[in-house]
């Protein structure tokens, strides 16, 4: 018994002295991939010493003689701070994420790998102009040697068991396509739902489904386009559709009941929100911007908040002119320029543009598939070998079949070749203009350089020190030529197609307007020929724009804190009628004596005195769900019966545009809606609430499930999820917040604003600028997770950088 008490004692020793071994390395490891943040560092490529200073939230401010240095500088801090999230940009863009996670993702992968986005950025890194190579290059060098002096590979990639690849400048490009597949459509997948309901439905039908406006509208150029009015025959045909589905109303109870947690998720899309005021609405007489951009958000986040200061030469009038530059905002790891900020003289910030940048099109081909025809007659398909590096396994060799239009993306539902042409597959997509905006000093500067950038296209506002503003679009705009609009067509015969693109002097602009105001929410923004140039590639519906331009219409004067206010309004217009329509059309004296829960809705619904997206509303929470329960319920047999005849139908593409046609159901009741799956439109309102209430009432009083309970933040690292004994020190704290969809204050559980900015150019000391989780991406830094708490509560935290805390200094050999 000694002797295995003796053992066992011996073991258990061994057994912690090998974990405390483990634990030491483990520690000691994900210690040294810790940024350099003090000292003097020597670092290749520099012309001369540049220095690194951040405050206490680790805001970077970096100076240097030239920009370039500037960009070597930055590629640093990147690859020091954020380069694993970098690698995820350009893999994501490549089609290489397998050779990292493995199977799980590799079907993703064969389904970008058709774009050769790695062969592309190869190409527009050959032809881009000497300073812009230059510049790309000076990052390059600057990231790898970021990544050469930390002491360890950053900690993501220690769980991996990999070893992270040297960035390249194709790799640059590559992060900006990982924006244009976040930004726009990047498999037709709207025009493809488009076309096949265009087939399928009768030409009244489809206009109604497909409405060109709404109450909603709200362009800056005040046009309205009417909505398409109720079909009056019988619809959908039944011999419309080809399905064999005989078990559709089990489907039905069961996909409505599920208790899916991304049933209530909400109708968010990669977009933004931005708002100006001329100088004549302010009190310095210098315009003032915001800016809040809506992205999917993680741990860490999209943006990383940096200052550049560096002497520029420009000849003015024959005139050397030498002036320091100093523009503060947001850069993208991956990337060596400010994407939004101010400069002093002009301040910019984006809105996703939702222009038609895309184009589906029909191929007919010979009788075995193995030609197509084209305008010249018929050619052959060519082929591209693709080989996908899989994690722990075998790689895998694909075909890739391509067109002199674009790569084949598949078949409609008739079995017709599609081919897909798009912007981001030609040289005109990336390139490095934009960087043109730190030096820009006018609206009319910012509306040249815009429209020569190369970027997934946005709608940009422009404010400037003399208090002008500006609408523009920044990135390419083809030039269509032909019967294109947001439906596959045959451009075979060579009357339909793209005529390269648009000149500078041919972009949509709007400038001063008179009511000194300018809004962009991702929705149409212009009317008439600007609209015919810009076409329509997924408008949001334009609640949030009319909300942002009827709040800057209230007020005569702002300051930066009024326009973020604007930012904050979580107050639910959209849903203000929805609210009304419950108690009037769906809580009837009949249904309200069926169960004691319909008068507990009505009660609560009544005694709310404003429909706010609240974190304490119950009345909100019901309007909102209910809505989604009932245009779920009153489309089920239609999208099931479209997807049956064609599995890209993706009802998810069209659901902005589906709420003008259901209001029109919902309070006409037309009896000729073939489709309704109840025996009337009151039993599909009954079942909606019912739905509603059993939802929210889960193992609690219904007065209990309030819109924060439901809306509470899932901020999460990547990795965090397939380790969740980390989550407590990579993940954010989860908290209950305000806002939603339709709405200026866009919030979901892991979806809202990457930031929120509001900067008058010249007054940047009085700015605000706040983004969630932090600057950066090891939760061991002194400054992981600091600011969150301010986007969380939406507190006018500085624009500027603060007071220097760490200062590195980078040596020129």
């Amino acid at each position: 018994m000694n002797i295995f008490k003796k053992l066992l004692i011996c073991f258990l020793l061994i057994s912690l002295l090998v974990i405390a071994t483990a634990s030491t390395w483990l520690y000691s490891k994900v210690d040294s991939a810790l940024p350099i943040l003090d000292g003097k560092k020597t670092v290749f490529g520099l012309k001369k010493s540049a220095i690194i200073e951040r405050d206490k939230q680790g805001i970077a401010t970096i100076k240097a003689q030239n920009r370039n240095d500037i960009a070597v500088a930055l590629g640093f801090v990147h690859a020091q701070e954020r380069f694993f999230q970098m690698d995820l940009l350009r893999r994501n863009a490549a089609g290489e994420l397998a050779s990292l996670f493995g199977p799980l993702a590799l079907d993703y992968d064969k389904s970008i790998r058709r774009h050769r986005f790695r062969d592309r950025a190869r190409v527009i890194v050959a032809q881009l102009p000497q300073k812009q190579l230059e510049l790309i290059k000076a990052y390059t060098r600057g990231v790898n040697q970021g990544l050469k002096y930390l002491n360890s590979s950053p900690f993501e990639y220690l769980l991996l068991q990999q070893e992270p690849v040297q960035w390249s400048e194709e790799d640059s490009v590559l992060t900006i396509f990982s924006m244009y597949i976040d930004l726009q459509y990047h498999d037709g997948q709207r025009e493809r739902t488009l076309g096949l309901m265009k087939a399928v439905f009768s030409g009244d039908v489809y206009a109604f489904l497909d409405p060109k406006g709404s109450i909603w509208d709200a362009a800056i150029d005040d046009s309205h386009t009417p909505q398409a009015p109720m079909p009056i025959d019988a619809w959908p045909s039944a011999s419309s559709f080809n399905t064999n589905d005989n078990d559709n109303s089990y489907k039905k109870a069961t996909a409505l009941t599920s208790n899916d947690e991304n049933r209530y998720q909400g109708d968010h899309l990669p977009g933004s929100n931005s708002w100006a005021i001329s100088g004549a609405l302010s009190a310095t007489g210098s315009a003032i911007i915001a800016n809040d951009m809506h992205l999917g958000i993680r741990v860490p986040n999209t943006w990383f908040r940096a200052s550049f200061e560096y002497p520029y030469t420009t000849i003015e009038n024959s005139t050397v002119v030498k002036e320091q530059i100093k523009v503060t905002g947001a850069t993208l790891p991956g990337t060596p320029n400010m994407v939004i900020g101010s400069n002093g003289n002009i301040a910019w910030g984006f809105t996703n543009s939702y222009g038609d940048y895309s184009d589906v099109i029909l191929l007919t081909t010979n009788a075995d598939n193995t030609q197509y025809l084209t305008p010249s007659g018929f050619k052959d398909f060519i082929l591209h070998k693709q080989v996908i590096a899989i994690k722990d396994q075998k790689a895998q060799e694909i075909t890739v079949t391509d067109t002199i239009w674009g790569p084949v993306i598949g078949k409609n539902h008739q079995g017709k070749l599609l081919a897909f042409r798009w912007v981001a597959h030609d040289k005109e997509a990336v390139n490095g203009t934009a960087i043109e905006l730190e030096q820009a000093k006018t609206v009319e500067q910012a509306f040249d350089i815009a429209a020569r950038s190369g970027i997934p296209s946005q709608n940009m506002l422009v404010a400037d020190k003399s208090g002008a503003i500006g609408w523009t679009i920044m990135g390419p705009i083809p030039a269509k030529k032909g019967d294109i609009g947001e439906t596959p067509q045959s451009w075979s015969s060579g009357e339909n197609s793209w005529q390269g693109y648009l000149t500078p002097a041919q972009y949509p602009q709007i400038k001063n307007p008179e009511n000194q105001r300018l809004w962009t929410a991702n929705s149409r923004v212009v009317g008439g020929d600007m609209y015919k140039k810009l076409g329509n590639g997924g408008y949001a519906l334009g609640a949030r724009s009319k909300q942002i331009r009827d709040n800057l219409l209230l007020q005569e004067k702002f300051d930066e804190q009024s326009l973020l206010q604007i930012g904050l309004d979580d107050e639910a217009i959209f849903l203000q009628r929805w609210q009304t329509f419950m108690l009037e059309t769906v809580l009837t004296k009949q249904v309200l004596a069926q169960k004691d829960s319909f008068m507990q809705v009505k009660n609560l619904l009544v005694n709310s005195k404003e429909l706010r997206a609240s974190i304490d509303s119950v009345s909100y929470r019901l309007v909102r769900n209910f809505r989604i329960n009932l245009r779920d319920n009153v489309f089920f047999e239609l999208k099931n019966s479209l997807i049956n005849i064609d599995k890209a139908f993706s009802f998810n593409s069209i659901r902005h545009q589906i709420e003008v046609p259901l209001w029109q159901l919902i309070n006409e009741q037309p009896k000729n809606f073939m489709m309704l799956g109840e025996n009337s439109w009151q039993d599909v309102f009954t079942k909606a609430l019912e739905l509603t209430i059993a939802d929210m009432s889960l193992n609690q009083p219904l007065n209990a499930a309030t819109w924060g309970q439901q809306n509470s933040s899932a901020i999460k690292h990547p990795l965090s999820s397939a380790l969740p004994l980390l989550n407590y020190w990579l993940d954010m704290p989860s908290k209950a917040l305000a806002g939603d969809s339709y709405m200026p204050r866009v919030q979901a559980n892991a979806f809202g604003a990457s930031e929120r900015m509001v900067v008058s150019p010249g007054y940047e000391e009085s700015g605000i600028f706040h983004m969630p989780t932090s600057q950066s991406g090891h939760p061991w830094s002194p400054y992981y997770g600091m600011g969150h708490s301010d986007w969380e509560q939406g507190v006018a935290s500085p624009f500027l950088p603060g007071k220097t805390h760490y200062k590195l200094t980078l040596l020129s050999y």
